[in-house]
């Protein structure tokens, strides 16, 4: 077997396998090691090397480093450098995978997403059924586990409804079991996520699609427990205590970037800081993270980090939009689940920050650059 074929089977499975790092990790480092060896042996010979979303790539990974460099604590910020090495992803699934491996990732994706949906009701029956206790699956934190879950959804969803695959309709209960799940696990930046998602699909298909909105609505008031009626309302609640705490890193966050406007205080200098900055009525002393991509990015790597992200998912939705009138059937699926699926994760990042978890960036960047793949176009 060609050594190319091995790095793309190793990145679809590192891709599916992405909310398990302990093998993902090895999955996607054999992926780039399969992929040297390839080019050394000529196999990609004639064939054009695709770099997408280079130019904004190539900003963030400068403005990355040069935070790391200015950070007020170089060594921790130091230390997170090696991270930046996940964007390889991107350009490797624009290359590595086709139709074929977009195949075998839609099957995988299905699987697992069975797996972890239905770990995560069985915990629901098993006591995770409350704010203080939710469902997660193997994974260790309930966001997470909802992110992931999030992505998948979209994608199999997009393959149920776009492509003409044969026994498509086979993604779809483990799609529903994803959907209940993210429901059940009472993660509200995943609900708006998924809203946004079912959007971006209605728009890649048929406006139809928007009836799914009611559906969902009678389901929350009709099958799904008060605890989840509940939580959906509580999010137009600003004097609940977590989106009041939201709103206090906000303020703490714009100050870090008014102090620190173009390097930011240094990757993973956030949680040192945010003491120094926490406004006083703030609810929790210490925070991991600002819980927005946006402003995260921005307090801990500046503006122009910011701006390079931004760039980043302005290219990639444009370049894929553009795209998918070219394309028909399983390819038109696989494009039209890449948007879904990035669209939503985005919408979700406005209040969770998901850009920097692994489980998420690994499956996030796969499918950015597998919307990029070479597939067959209309005639």
């Amino acid at each position: 077997m060609r050594a190319a074929a091995w790095a793309s089977g190793f990145l679809v499975a590192g891709a599916v396998l992405s909310s398990r790092l302990g093998l993902a990790n090895p999955l996607l480092l054999a992926s780039a090691i399969a992929t040297l060896w390839a080019w050394r042996r000529g196999e990609f010979l004639g064939q054009r090397w695709v770099w997408p979303l280079l130019g904004p790539t190539a900003l963030f990974l400068g403005a990355s480093v040069l935070a790391a460099l200015l950070s007020l604590d170089p060594v921790t910020s130091l230390r997170q450098l090696p991270r930046l090495l996940v964007f390889l992803v991107i350009p490797l699934a624009a290359n590595l995978m086709d139709q074929r491996a977009w195949w075998f990732l839609g099957w995988g994706l299905a699987v697992m997403t069975g797996v972890l949906s239905a770990w995560g009701l069985w915990q629901y029956t098993h006591g995770y059924d409350s704010l203080t206790m939710r469902i997660r699956g193997p994974l260790s934190h309930y966001m997470t586990y909802a992110g992931w879950l999030l992505l998948a959804l979209c994608v199999l969803l997009a393959l149920t409804l776009l492509s003409q695959w044969r026994h498509r309709f086979l993604f779809l209960p483990p799609a529903i079991l994803a959907l209940v799940a993210v429901f059940l696990s009472y993660t509200r930046n995943v609900w708006v996520g998924l809203g946004v998602g079912v959007l971006v699909l209605a728009a890649c298909w048929r406006r139809r699609l928007l009836l799914f909105y009611p559906v969902l609505l009678l389901a929350v008031l009709l099958v799904f427990p008060a605890s989840v009626r509940e939580r959906l309302w509580s999010m137009l609640d600003l004097r609940q205590p977590a989106n009041f705490d939201r709103l206090c890193m906000v303020y703490s966050g714009v100050q870090m970037v008014r102090d620190y406007p173009l390097t930011g205080v240094g990757l993973d200098m956030v949680p040192k800081m945010y003491p120094l900055y926490r406004r006083d009525d703030a609810p929790r002393y210490r925070v991991p993270h600002l819980h927005n991509n946006l402003l995260q990015i921005a307090a801990e790597r500046g503006l122009v980090a910011l701006a390079a992200y931004l760039w980043l998912l302005g290219s990639f939705f444009s370049k894929a939009w553009r795209r998918l009138p070219l394309l028909v059937g399983g390819p038109r699926a696989c494009v039209a689940g890449a948007l879904a699926a990035v669209a939503a994760i985005t919408a979700a990042g406005l209040f969770e920050y998901n850009f920097w978890d692994a489980e998420i960036q690994y499956l996030t960047f796969a499918l950015m650059g597998g919307a990029y793949a070479p597939m067959e176009v209309k005639k």
